[in-house]
């Protein structure tokens, strides 16, 4: 029959089974069905329900748990007893696992998966940044834009205590002003003139300093000649196919 109102978009009503004819005046749950199945409404919101003809009002007259109706006083004997379905629950499925594209996801959402955060010296920088800018010598960090467009320029200075002048590029290659350790594990400024415990080689003024101990299995083959200032021990195998001269 007609009605005044908006057509249903989704749902559907229906009338479920008579429970009419289970009222004894002491039960007060009973079991809903629909063609003798067990229907679940969901909530007690999506059902209207009359007991003689007297609409029963939600959560206050009944209350629904599963399949199941329960009043709040038990219908008389003989009452009569209607039940629409004002709607059913449609369920919404969940996307499998690796199943969406970027093509479903607006950009913004898909630059904020992304973020990383950056720290120097232990300070954080920020996290959110999608781009990161080198831009040459001095090992600072300057943020600027927001939201998706945010960025941080990074500037580098040369490695080691020495700082960004350690190492110079030329035309003729690279110099520095610095001593210079190499296979050295550390080079404290007491070393510098001292001659103490140096490990690998020095440098300095014009004079090479060596190890007085050859440590290791080293090979020297037809290609190459090897050079150390003595007396040296050799602790380990020294295998020349070369030269090796200890001055």
């Amino acid at each position: 029959m007609p009605y005044i109102g908006r057509d249903l978009s989704q749902g559907n009503y229906l009338k479920l089974d008579d429970i009419s004819s289970q009222f004894d005046g002491n039960k007060v749950s009973f079991d809903l069905k629909a063609g003798g199945t067990n229907f679940f409404p969901g909530s007690s919101l999506a059902l209207m329900v009359a007991l003689g003809g007297v609409i029963q009002e939600a959560e206050a007259a009944y209350t629904i748990s599963q399949s199941s109706i329960e009043f709040a006083a038990a219908p008389a004997n003989g009452l009569s007893c209607f039940i629409i379905v004002l709607g059913t629950s449609i369920g919404v499925s969940v996307p499998a696992d690796g199943s969406v594209t970027t093509a479903k996801l607006a950009q913004s959402a898909i630059q904020s998966l992304g973020t990383i955060g950056i720290q120097s010296g232990g300070t954080s920088i920020g996290t959110g940044v999608t781009m990161l800018n080198f831009v040459g010598t001095g090992n600072t960090f300057l943020v600027s834009g927001s939201g998706s467009l945010k960025k941080v320029d990074i500037s580098i200075e040369g490695g080691g205590a020495g700082g960004g002048t350690t190492f110079t590029k030329s035309a003729s290659g690279i110099h520095t002003t610095d001593n210079i350790g190499i296979r050295t594990t550390g080079f404290p400024t007491e070393m510098v003139g001292a001659g103490n415990s140096f490990t690998g080689m020095y440098i300095s003024n014009g004079m090479t300093i060596y190890d007085n101990k050859l440590n290791g299995n080293h090979y020297i083959s037809t290609n190459f000649n090897g050079l150390m200032a003595g007396p040296v021990t050799v602790n380990g195998v020294l295998t020349v196919d070369g030269n090796y001269v200890v001055v």
